[in-house]
C-alpha cells in the first residue's frame, strides 16, 4: 500500500472512531488575510476553508474574534456577513495569532430526537437521550512579510489550544513540525488528533493525518503537501453536573505550509 492510500485509510478509521455526537455537530476554523485593512473569517460548520452564513439565533454562541502579536491586541468588528470580521488597519510585517471561541453551551438531544440549545435536562418532563456541554475554539497563524513565525509558539493560554513548538517560518512540506495540545496551559496526552488541507477531500469524516499525544502533550506532524492545513481534536469527559452530564471541548488550528 502507498504511503498517500496508508495515511488516507488511517484517517478513515480515526473518523469511523469518533463518537456519533462530535461527528455530527459543526466543528469551528478560523481564518485570517491582510487586506487593506486585516480581515478574519468565522468558519462555523462542516466545510473547510469555506465560510457559510451562521444561523441567527446561534450569533450568541460566539465572542468577538481576536487577533493579537508581539506589539498588538485588536478585537475585531463584525462587517458584512455574519461570519467575515474586519480590524482598523493593515497589519506591518510580523507573525499574528487570530482567536475564535464558541462559548460553553449546554445542548439535549430529546426523546424524540430533536437538538436542543441552551437547556438541560431539568427543562423536560420526558428523559433526554443526551445533554452535553459544548465548546470550541480556534486559532490561525497568519505570517506577514519575511517574520520568522517566532510568535506562533506563544500559547494564549485559553482553553483547550494546540500550539507549535516550532516558528511559522519551519512550516515546510515534508519537514516534521512539533505541536503541543494544552487545557488552560496545562498538558493534555493521549489525545487524538486529525489534521487536512484545503481541497483535500469534500468528505468532512476523511482526514490525511493522525496523531496521539504523547505523555507530555506533545505530538509531531509532517505535512505532505503544501497549503492551507488545520490540525484538530476533540475531548469528551463527565461534566459533575447531572443535569447535562458530558463536557465536549474542541479546538483547532490553521495555517500555511510551504
Amino acid at each position: 500500500m502507498s504511503v498517500a492510500r496508508m495515511i488516507g485509510a488511517v484517517g478513515i478509521a480515526c473518523a469511523i472512531a469518533f463518537t456519533a455526537t462530535a461527528a455530527s455537530a459543526h466543528n469551528l476554523w478560523v481564518q485570517g488575510e491582510n487586506k487593506e485593512v486585516f480581515e478574519a473569517d468565522l468558519i462555523y460548520g462542516h466545510h473547510f476553508p469555506t465560510p457559510e452564513k451562521i444561523a441567527e439565533e446561534r450569533l450568541q454562541l460566539f465572542e468577538p474574534v481576536q487577533i493579537s502579536g508581539e506589539d498588538l491586541t485588536e478585537t475585531l468588528t463584525q462587517q458584512g456577513e455574519n461570519y467575515h470580521y474586519e480590524g482598523t488597519s493593515k497589519l506591518s510585517a510580523g507573525t499574528y495569532l487570530v482567536g475564535a471561541y464558541y462559548k460553553l453551551t449546554p445542548w439535549v438531544e430529546a426523546s424524540d430526537g430533536t437538538w436542543h440549545m441552551d437547556k438541560t435536562r431539568k427543562d423536560f418532563k420526558d428523559t433526554p437521550r443526551i445533554c452535553y456541554l459544548s465548546s470550541m475554539q480556534s486559532k490561525a497563524v497568519v505570517v506577514v512579510g519575511n517574520d520568522d513565525g517566532s510568535y506562533a509558539t506563544t500559547p494564549l493560554g485559553k482553553g483547550l489550544e494546540i500550539t507549535p513548538l516550532n516558528k511559522a517560518s519551519e512550516f515546510r512540506q515534508g519537514e516534521a513540525i512539533k505541536f503541543k495540545l494544552t487545557r488552560d496551559g496545562e498538558r493534555v496526552k493521549m489525545a487524538s488528533i486529525v489534521g487536512s488541507f484545503s481541497g483535500y477531500s469534500e468528505n468532512e469524516m476523511s482526514f490525511p493525518f493522525y496523531a496521539k499525544t504523547n505523555i507530555d502533550g506533545v505530538f509531531e506532524f509532517k505535512p505532505l503537501q503544501a497549503g492551507t492545513w488545520y490540525l484538530s481534536t476533540s475531548i469528551e469527559s463527565p461534566s459533575g453536573n447531572p443535569d447535562c452530564e458530558t463536557r465536549i471541548e474542541k479546538t483547532s488550528i490553521v495555517f500555511s505550509v510551504k
